[in-house]
């Protein structure tokens, strides 16, 4: 997308970004937070940007905690954005510190819908160490220093605007966050797609995508959550915005974009929110079976925060019809490490319990029998992301446990039948000894 042409779009890309009707809301105002909210101010390229911190009461200084980043929408301050999602209670139960980064003053500057807006429809903004690409990680950066953060551990979520500002970093510092989550939004450097959904196609974003991570490049689990009826980004954007995503991942483990990760969903499900919309989940794995991706569509809501409070003094911003996105986006992210993300498999491996000498079992083979059906040709077995050895006779796999602390282990088993093209992924709980 060439830049003249991006800002002969930009002063008509977002008019119903957060502009959408209200989404009913009479409950009353939710408590306050029990733990602390401070200000801060970080100068990224000689601009000041403002930025709000959470730490929640269960904090204890010193010892390492998950990172949220959570960057909002336009016409959305950082402290408006905290209010409406309401992930600080789920940081006081989970554990983690959450930044609200906000815009500059030309950011608040900007007339109409386009106001207190992330600059995603520039060039400029799609680059590291650039506008507000940097400015978002430099604030990430700041409260790294502040608070005792594990590195490995740093998510990054977005709402419409700030989707595109995270599809942005996730490209621009796939170093820096383990995960991303998006609202509402659409993939890397495709600002053009807020028109009529068209936009850029996803194997050229994922292709400057890949470009944009350069030496850096890994693998960066992505979700993406928004309402089938959004008048403010079409949902096609924010289908692309996860397509964009697998692509990438794909292009990080070689020169196909469509393999090894498929780019459809291992598995689809239908919830319903008592008393809201229905939605669908699209699950999305690796080669081993691990989750990578996930795609929510809310089936009759705008563009709001999906769940969220409901107090009316924040309906333009959330539809609490809708599942809640604050704990949708937090279960797939805690999931990540960054350093664990690469294959075989995305997920970071449990954390083993404490054991001692006498706790741990030895080495040892164990049978897993298959459901009938066509006969296996292969099986490919993995436990907390290593393979283990696997031998088959009929509809038995015997696997080879390793020694390792007494309890229960996951084993993923990918099945080849003859004459079944894909893969069956097998999951079995087994106990070491």
């Amino acid at each position: 997308m060439g830049c003249v042409a991006t800002k002969r779009r930009a002063a008509a890309l977002v008019v119903a970004l957060l502009a959408c009707l209200p989404s009913v809301a009479t409950a009353a105002p939710d408590p306050p937070d029990p733990g602390q909210t401070t200000a801060g101010t970080v100068t990224s390229n000689g601009t000041d940007y403002d930025y709000l911190l959470y730490t929640p009461a269960s904090y204890v200084p010193g010892r390492a905690v998950p990172l949220l980043v959570m960057v909002h929408g336009c016409q959305t301050t950082a402290e408006q954005q905290m209010r409406a999602n309401l992930y600080n209670p789920i940081a006081e139960r989970e554990r983690f510190v959450v930044l609200y980064p906000d815009v500059d003053a030309l950011g608040r500057a900007q007339p109409g819908p386009t106001n207190q807006c992330w600059k995603f429809p520039s060039p400029q903004a799609w680059t590291r160490d650039s506008s507000d690409a940097g400015a978002i990680a430099d604030m990430t950066r700041a409260v790294m220093a502040k608070r005792a953060i594990d590195p490995e551990r740093v998510y990054l979520a977005g709402m419409s605007a700030g989707g595109f500002m995270t599809s942005i970093e996730a490209a621009a510092y796939p170093d820096l966050y383990a995960a991303v989550a998006i609202s509402a939004a659409g993939a890397y450097a495709d600002a053009a797609c807020t028109g009529t959904g068209t936009g850029m196609p996803a194997e050229t974003s994922a292709k400057l995508a890949f470009d944009q991570m350069g030496p850096r490049a890994r693998i960066v689990p992505r979700m993406v959550i928004g309402g089938d009826a959004d008048q403010g980004i079409p949902p096609a954007c924010a289908d692309k915005a996860l397509e964009q995503g697998l692509r990438t991942d794909n292009l990080v483990l070689g020169g196909d974009q469509t393999a090894p990760i498929a780019l459809t969903p291992a598995a689809v499900r239908k919830e319903q929110k008592p008393g809201g919309y229905a939605y669908w989940v699209k699950s999305y794995r690796d080669p081993s079976g691990c989750l990578i991706g996930e795609r929510w569509l809310v089936h009759g809501m705008n563009h709001f925060w999906s769940g969220g409070t409901s107090d009316p003094k924040y309906a333009s911003f959330t539809d609490p019809k809708g599942p809640s996105a604050a704990e949708a986006t937090w279960a797939f992210l805690e999931r990540y490490r960054r350093s664990d993300t690469a294959m075989p498999c995305a997920e970071a491996p449990a954390p083993a319990p404490a054991a001692s000498v006498s706790a741990r079992c030895p080495a040892r083979s164990v049978t897993v029998t298959l459901a009938r059906g066509a006969r296996v040709r292969s099986v490919r077995a993995s436990l907390a992301g290593r393979r283990v050895r696997a031998t088959i006779r009929g509809r038995r796999v015997r696997l080879a446990l390793p020694p390792g602390p007494k309890g229960a282990v996951r084993v993923l088993l990918r099945v080849r039948r003859h004459g079944h093209p894909r893969a069956q992924v097998v999951r079995r709980t087994l106990a070491r000894c």
